[in-house]
């Protein structure tokens, strides 16, 4: 990787920024439209969607954080980057369950 990691890191704070945002508002437009009856998947779903939000912030934090020692700033980023990878697979794995959710929820 680059020593100037100025591109990376401005682009990787707009990623962020953006599927935080994303995650965000299909967490509110799902909490309001909870059924009456919870079910096991509702606690799957929640559990995914709550670790994905704690890794973005995480991994925003990590990114805008100035205090890394210039030696170790590729690494930092580089385990950035996987904090990031890894809070877009709960976000995928709560989307999933949710599909799954509504699709197997008989229509009343």
């Amino acid at each position: 990787m680059d020593n100037n990691i100025e591109h990376y890191r401005n682009s990787m704070v707009t990623a962020i920024g953006i599927i935080l945002g994303f995650i965000l508002a299909f967490t509110a437009s799902w909490t309001v439209q909870l059924p009456q009856e919870t079910d096991w998947s509702d606690y799957l779903i929640g559990t995914g969607l709550f670790i994905s939000v704690a890794l973005q912030i995480w991994a925003l934090y990590r990114m805008l954080d100035n205090s890394t020692v210039e030696d170790k700033k590729t690494g930092h980023y580089r385990n950035t980057l996987k904090i990031f990878i890894l809070g877009l697979s709960f976000t995928f794995l709560g989307l999933l369950a949710s599909t799954i959710q509504t699709f197997f929820t008989p229509i009343s």
